[in-house]
């Protein structure tokens, strides 16, 4: 036989309120205790995660700056430090880009290559000027290696012939083995 202070405890260790009380008066709620560290497990693990891909950049990378040559030749870098380019030298990239995505939704296929070309070099070009760079393009922060990374994939489904241009601008970590023997 349980004694009445037996039954109170148990019913406040299901409610979480204090015997006697209504739950409205225990407080703020709390999640349950499995679900803070649910997401407690879950938080460090993304961090492990973004520490993990991290290294294994720097590690594909060998840990070069990619900072020798001249900034005519010089390749994006993974692990560089960033410079932040004029907006001024970003606006034309931004535009090649949003021309990019319109000129491969269009129906009238028949201006695309030269639109698209004309576009791909506005990058490759700023790729070569700024080849550590991170700048915002619309409500995001874009790189010069992620630029490129973006034009190639996109590239491989509106115009094909252009992935290997794109391709050569990359690091060599980042290029595409069979785009360089589809040209």
């Amino acid at each position: 036989m349980t004694t009445r202070r037996d039954a109170e405890e148990v019913e406040e260790d299901r409610s979480g309120a204090a015997a006697g009380r209504p739950d409205s008066a225990a407080g703020p709620a709390a999640p349950p205790l499995s679900r803070r560290a649910g997401l407690l497990l879950s938080v460090v693990a993304a961090a492990v995660v973004l520490a993990l891909a991290t290294s294994a950049v720097v590690a594909l990378r060998g840990g070069s700056g990619g900072g020798t040559g001249s900034a005519a030749t010089a390749e994006p870098s993974a692990t560089a430090s960033f410079v932040t380019p004029p907006s001024a030298q970003v606006r034309p990239v931004h535009e090649a880009l949003h021309d990019i995505d319109a000129t491969c939704r269009a129906k009238d296929k028949s201006a695309r290559q030269t639109s698209l070309t004309r576009d791909v070099d506005t990058i490759i070009d700023f790729s070569r000027r700024y080849p550590d760079a991170r700048f915002p393009i619309d409500d995001e922060t874009g790189t010069t290696l992620s630029l490129l990374l973006v034009t190639r994939q996109s590239m491989r489904t509106c115009a094909p012939a252009l992935v290997t241009r794109v391709d050569g601008a990359l690091p060599p970590d980042f290029r595409d083995p069979a785009a360089s023997t589809a040209s």
